[in-house]
Order: structure tokens, then C-alpha cells, then sequence
């Protein structure tokens, strides 16, 4: 695209007729419609990069301290043991939270298997595989199965255990199951989803021992899902499962802190709308996800070691009155996950995240209402582009459109941190952008057309010039009116020819030829200094005459020369300086015996060496007034008795490889009257 081009694009005055900028802009706005409609894949995830750049200045490292992890880190491993522990010792441990007052404990653990350091589940192992019998007469049988220790103590507390959902459709078997439905009212608004199909539906689970299970009567699944990209940026509250409803880890230890006993599932026309208990609505999407508000990055909440508590290091203040989970974070054991804020974020933490946003009460959403907004938007955007550019210059249009995109990246930015609400500025943006960078480049390809058009006429124009001041010389001697034409193709051909060579192959380019071919007519434009009584002699000049007739090489060079000195800021100084040589050295001779400067061999310009072969030979086959033509065959054999006196020998061997090309350009263009009776054939010297 040239500059020019782009030039008067930028700072073109909008045209009267401005459909066909429009046109153009609304179709390509109707196609990000749909793209927002389909959501590629690519698009979906900018989407959620996107939301992770706008959630990022929300970082603020605050929390409402009401959830506390202990955390099964390696120093309590380092201390106690490798997992999984006794699970007397889990009891231990719960019951040393308990006693230090927290008001709810969930456990981020499943217990499916019994204990196999329990003393009767050892007596069994040992029967079987070694035949020995342990006596175990004197030990308590109170304490001889750890799973009952550990359900005694489940059974006093406000604990919660953790399960997790399958989603496979492979069966997982595991005996006496026994998970705790939570109860939900649903209501559905006018238009909403009738029923919970829209929540997850898992297909089995992996839970806990059933004596587990019946000595808590508060469950939860810690089941999270990442988003296609890996990162987890939402999670689950609830699921259905055999027609009943089962919170989430993270929901079901807030609702026995707070003694939550009913939740109410409201539905919208796109589909679930919020969970609400008491006076807490819970924004989440079409599927029960809520949206998970990060606090920083991994570690912004308060970590206790297992250890500590177990013996007893810490103070109760650290316990009372919160909300505890038990998870781990030792290395092997501890699960990891992505986030936008931490690549590396502890899966404990996630449940308390969700705590925290349930106490603040500060939520991030998408009510359903959103997806027809940004479609609104991606239409506006592609239109209001459309109209500008149609209506106004590219200059204009770009700093409205940034300061619309910067607006709209400010309204998202406000929505997200002042009230909770995601609007996705993405496709409206790429719309935005899109349109304006589609319309530019089609402004531009009107404008490189138009430049184009314009140049090619202007060359048109002055090609025509050229061959009408070149023609008004010849047209003082009506015997030579094809002169132009011929000689113009006779140069291409063997100019053509001779770049075939190595030799000429770096001189004569493509555009070297080009402007060869537009330049060669001016080649006798000085004959018009040159009397009628010299140049319509039909008799041989006398050497005085003669000596007059070879002024017009100077008189074609002094005009051209002129021309360069007033114009030739604005004309192609090439074109200009190939018209002077084959103006003022077509006469020249390889023996130096031509005129008017007597030059010899390479000494002569190499496009008056084509030029002189062109002219003669053209000379040679039409009838002059001093004249007869000549045969074709007896101009070429003319030319070539002449290698090396009169003309270039490697010029001439090019000539003789495409002489019968020069043949078909005579006949193409021959003068009407050309007279084409055989002649013998007589010197150069005496056919000009």
C-alpha cells in the first residue's frame, strides 16, 4: 500500500455516497454477533483472561478472619508420623479444635476404608495371613477400633465431614454409603427453569465409613472444577444427586456455624439464578458455580500445623469463634490448584475463600440478564464504528472509538469492583477494534485504487504526449508516421533479448526496459530544428547539408535537458536521462566514425548502441523520399556485414537471435502506403 495511499485515507473528507463503507461495517458487525453467540473456543478463553486482568487490582490481602486452616504440613508428618495417621489421633485432634471453641469443622479428608491400625481390624490381618491369634483379652475394648473413637468424637462436635462426587460412568462400589441431603426449596420465576436439572449430577460418590457417616449429620463434597484453561475461577454450592440436594464442603461448615437449616434455590429465564439462606443472597451462575472472590494469593489466611495443636502450642484465641478446616498442604499430600491470583494455590484455601465470601457478603456474578447486554454492546460497537467511518475520516473515528473503548473498559472495571458484576468488554472491543482496523484498510484499498487509477491515467497521459510530440516531428515527412511504434517495440525486443546476457543482465531490469521503451520516440525529437529544405530532400544531402542534419542529436539532447531543468523534480529522471542518450548517440558508431561526438566502441551509451540497430533497421525496410525499402532479409543482412563498423557485435548478435520478431512488428505496424518491392541491398551510409 503505498504512503499516499494511506495518506488520504487518514485525511479524506467522508464521501457523499458513504453506503459502501457502512454496508461493509454492519455486515462484519453481524458477524461478531454471531461469534458472540457461538463462543468459539479462543474466544472463551480471552473471555476468562480477561476477567482474571479486571479481578487482579481487586487484590487486597483482606480477609474477615473467620476461617482458620489446620494444616497437616510436613512438620506435623516430621512429628507424628506419615499419613494417613490412627485415626485416634485424628480424634485427638479434633476434639483439641472443639474443646478450643470453633463454631464449625470441616474436614477436607475422606475416610472410605477403615483404619488399619485398629486393634481388631490387626487381630483379623494377622489370623489371615499369618494363622496367628492376638490376644487381645486385656486391652479396652473401647479402644480397640480406632473408626469408633473417631465416631464418637464426630458425634459431639460440629463437624462436617468431606466426600467427593464421581462423574464417571463406570460403577464405584463402596458398601453402606450414607451421604446428608440438605433440604432446598426452589422457586422459579416466571419463564425460569421448572425444576433442579440445572445444577451438576454426579453419578456415585466416594464417602465415608458409614459408622462415620451416621455419627455426623452435616456432609459436604469438595468437588472444584478449573475452566478449560486450567484455572480455577468458580466452584460448585450445590449438586444433585438421586433427587436430593447435597451442599458443598465450603456451604454445609457455614450452614452448621450459623445454623443455617433450609436453603432456597431460585431460578431465572437463563436458568439458576442464586442460593439464598436468611437474609445471604448468593449470586451464581446458570449451573449453582459462584464466581470465587480471591483474596491474594495462597497463604492469605491464617495457617495453624496440626502440630501445634497437638501439643497444645497455641492459644485458644486462635480457635474460638471461627470456622475451621482441616486439610493439607505437606509435600505429596497437599493438592494444588491454578488460580488468577496464585498458580500454585492450596486446596484447602479454596473452601475457605468461599467461607470468606460467604460472611462479606461481597460475591462476584453474572446475572443472566449480562449475555444479552454484551450482545447489545458488540452490536453498538461494530455500528457506531460502521457510522464514523463512514461519516468522518480515519483520524476522527480512531479517537472517538478509543475513548469509547477506554469507557467501556472503565465500566467493566467499575461493575466488577463496585458491584460484583462481570461484563465482559472482550467481543465488544474485538468488534470495536476489528470493524475500525476492516473499514481503514478498505478506505485505504478505495484510496491505493483511486492513486493507482490516477497513475496509471497520468502515465497513460504522458506515454500519449510523448508519442504526439514524437509524431509531430514525424509527421513533417508522411513517409514515416509507423516510425514511433516500431521502433518502440524493436527496442523492448531486443532489450529483452539482451538481458538474457550476464553481461547486460544487472542494466537492463524489467523497469530498465519499461522506461526504454516509453523513452525511445524522443530519440528524433530534435529534427525539429532541422529545415524542411534538409529534412524533405529526396536527393543526397551535401556534406554542408549533412553537416546541418546532424545538429538535431544536440537539438533533441538541449530540449530534453530543458525539460529536466524545469520539470524534473516531478518526472522520472531515469525516463529523462535514457531519452537524452538515445537522442544524442543513436548516430554514434562502433568504429567511432558516427557523430556527433565521434565515440567508439563501449565508449557509446549502451541505449544508443539498441537504439542505432533499431533505427536503421526500420530506416533500411521503408521507402523515403531519398529511398527505396528494403526486404526484410536485406535489412538483417545489412545489419550484420555492418558487426563491428557500424554497430555493437554483441548488440547485433542478440538483434540476429529475434530479427524475426522485428519482422512481425514491421508487418504489425507498416505504414498504409509502404511499398514492398525488393531492392538490392546498399550501404548503411547511403540509406540514411
Amino acid at each position: 500500500m503505498s504512503r499516499e495511499a494511506v495518506h488520504k485515507a487518514f485525511l479524506a473528507k467522508p464521501e457523499k455516497g458513504y453506503s459502501w463503507n457502512l454496508l461493509p461495517g454492519l455486515i462484519f458487525s453481524l458477524i461478531f454477533s454471531l461469534l458472540y453467540i457461538y463462543q468459539p473456543p479462543l474466544f472463551r478463553l480471552l473471555d476468562l483472561n480477561l476477567y482474571d486482568n479486571l479481578l487482579k487490582p481487586d487484590l487486597k490481602d483482606q480477609t474477615s478472619n473467620l476461617p482458620v486452616i489446620v494444616d497437616l504440613d510436613d512438620k506435623s508428618l516430621a512429628q507424628f508420623g506419615q499419613w494417613p495417621w490412627p485415626r485416634y489421633r485424628v480424634a485427638q485432634l479434633l476434639e483439641k479444635i472443639k474443646a478450643m471453641g470453633a463454631l464449625s469443622i470441616g474436614l477436607d479428608i475422606v475416610f472410605p476404608e477403615p483404619d488399619r491400625t485398629s486393634f481388631d481390624v490387626l487381630q483379623r490381618d494377622f489370623l489371615r495371613d499369618l494363622k496367628i491369634k492376638v490376644d487381645l483379652g486385656g486391652f479396652p475394648k473401647g479402644l480397640q477400633d480406632n473408626d469408633l473413637l473417631l465416631a464418637r468424637t464426630l458425634s459431639q462436635g460440629p463437624f462436617v465431614l468431606g466426600f467427593k462426587f464421581l462423574f464417571s460412568p463406570e460403577e464405584y462400589f463402596q458398601r453402606d454409603c450414607l451421604l446428608n441431603p440438605f433440604p432446598v426449596v426452589v422457586v422459579t420465576e416466571k419463564g425460569g427453569a421448572e425444576d433442579k436439572s440445572l445444577l451438576f449430577h454426579p453419578t456415585d460418590a466416594v464417602c465415608n465409613l458409614k459408622v462415620l457417616a451416621e455419627a455426623t449429620p452435616m456432609s459436604g463434597f469438595f468437588n472444584v472444577s478449573p475452566d478449560q484453561d486450567g484455572i480455577l475461577r468458580r466452584a460448585p454450592l450445590l449438586m444433585e444427586y438421586h433427587q436430593k440436594f447435597y451442599p458443598s464442603l465450603s456451604l454445609a461448615v457455614f450452614a452448621q456455624a450459623f445454623g443455617i437449616n433450609q436453603i432456597v434455590l431460585k431460578t431465572a429465564p437463563g436458568g439458576i439464578e442464586s442460593i439464598r439462606f436468611g437474609e445471604t443472597i448468593i449470586p451464581v451462575d446458570a449451573r449453582g458455580n459462584l464466581l470465587i472472590r480471591y483474596r491474594g494469593k495462597g497463604k492469605s489466611f491464617t495457617y495453624i500445623s496440626a502440630r501445634d495443636i497437638l501439643l497444645d502450642s497455641i492459644s485458644r484465641e486462635q480457635i474460638e469463634r471461627k470456622i475451621i478446616f482441616l486439610g493439607a498442604t505437606a509435600a505429596g499430600l497437599g493438592e494444588l490448584r491454578s488460580t488468577p491470583m496464585d498458580p500454585v494455590f492450596p486446596g484447602p484455601e479454596i473452601h475457605a475463600t468461599i467461607v470468606d465470601n460467604l460472611q462479606r457478603k461481597d460475591f462476584f456474578s453474572r446475572p443472566y440478564w449480562i449475555p444479552g447486554m454484551e450482545f447489545a454492546l458488540v452490536l453498538v460497537s461494530g455500528i457506531l464504528a460502521a457510522l464514523l467511518l463512514s461519516r468522518t475520516g480515519a483520524v476522527w473515528s480512531l479517537l472517538v472509538l478509543n475513548l469509547f473503548a477506554l469507557g467501556l473498559w472503565q465500566v467493566s472495571l467499575w461493575l466488577l469492583h463496585s458491584k460484583g458484576i462481570f461484563l465482559s468488554s472482550l467481543i465488544p472491543l474485538v468488534t470495536l477494534g476489528g470493524n475500525f482496523t476492516f473499514l481503514t484498510l478498505l478506505k485505504y484499498w478505495r484510496e491505493e485504487r483511486k492513486v493507482r487509477d490516477r497513475t496509471k491515467e497520468l502515465a497513460l497521459t504522458q506515454d500519449f504526449t510523448i508519442v504526439c510530440l514524437a509524431a509531430l516531428t514525424e509527421t513533417r515527412d508522411s513517409e514515416t508516421g509507423g516510425h514511433i511504434l516500431r521502433c518502440q517495440r524493436y527496442i523492448k525486443v531486443l532489450a529483452q533479448q539482451l538481458a538474457t546476457r550476464s553481461k547486460f543482465a544487472g542494466i537492463l531490469k524489467t523497469e530498465t526496459i519499461d522506461l526504454l521503451y516509453k523513452s525511445s520516440p524522443l530519440h528524433d525529437i530534435g529534427k525539429v530544428g532541422v529545415p524542411d529544405s534538409i529534412l524533405l530532400k529526396p536527393g543526397r544531402l551535401t556534406a554542408e547539408e549533412f553537416n546541418v542534419m546532424k545538429r538535431h542529436t544536440f537539438y533533441g539532447r538541449q530540449a530534453l535537458q530543458l525539460a529536466e531543468e524545469k520539470f524534473g523534480q516531478g518526472v522520472n529522471s531515469d525516463f529523462l536521462q535514457y531519452g537524452k542518450e538515445m537522442a544524442y548517440t543513436h548516430h554514434e558508431k562502433w568504429d567511432g566514425t558516427g557523430y556527433p561526438e565521434g565515440l567508439q566502441g563501449e565508449n557509446i551509451p549502451l541505449f544508443g548502441r539498441i537504439m542505432a540497430i533499431a533505427d536503421v533497421y526500420d530506416a533500411l525496410i521503408c521507402k523515403r523520399v531519398y529511398k527505396p525499402s528494403f526486404t526484410h532479409e536485406a535489412a538483417v543482412s545489412t545489419i550484420a556485414k555492418q558487426s563491428g563498423t557500424f554497430f555493437d557485435p554483441e548488440v547485433v548478435a542478440a538483434f540476429m537471435e529475434v530479427h524475426e520478431e522485428f519482422k512481425k512488428i514491421a508487418l504489425e505496424f507498416a505504414d498504409p502506403e509502404e511499398n514492398k518491392e525488393e531492392f538490392e541491398p546498399i550501404s548503411v551510409a547511403q540509406s540514411l
